[in-house]
């Protein structure tokens, strides 16, 4: 049986960051389509590069954070995630959007405005930025307090 999280919440994505991975993947699209039928193996090697820069940012960019009694799971493209046990963690805290790009750690934030740095012990921090910043980190202090 699975179990049921305390509560959940998605991964706020700004625009910029949107249009960062259109730019991305419309950088090695177009040209490799542009291309394909004049010189055959650079076109395809570009196209294959779309679909892999593609499975890249699916894989890699958090959906969804979903606490439980004992972790914090953050849910990346399926069927990717991984946990954080909240016996590691020493405090989740809002960090200015500056800190949410340069900081030591997991960056995982694609929101600055949103950013949430969850410190640990003996791992490194972790940078996300979670839809509602305010009710997520009530909801993590207050499962921490409760440990």
């Amino acid at each position: 049986m699975t179990e049921t999280p305390i509560y959940e919440e998605g991964a706020a994505i700004d625009w910029w960051f949107k249009a960062l991975i259109v730019a991305t993947i419309a950088a090695t699209f177009i040209p490799g389509l542009a291309i394909v039928s004049h010189q055959p193996l650079a076109g395809w090697l570009l196209l294959g590069t779309t679909v892999f820069d593609g499975l890249l940012f699916h894989v890699l960019l958090p959906r969804r954070f979903r606490l439980y009694s004992d972790r914090l799971r953050v849910v990346l493209g399926y069927p990717f995630a991984f946990s954080v046990r909240l016996d590691t963690i020493k405090e989740a805290r809002a960090v200015s959007s500056a800190r949410t790009l340069f900081n030591a750690g997991l960056r995982m934030a694609t929101s600055p405005s949103h950013g949430v740095e969850v410190r640990r012990r003996g791992g490194s921090d972790l940078v996300i930025s979670p839809l509602n910043r305010e009710l997520f980190l009530e909801q993590v202090n207050g499962a921490l307090r409760r440990k």
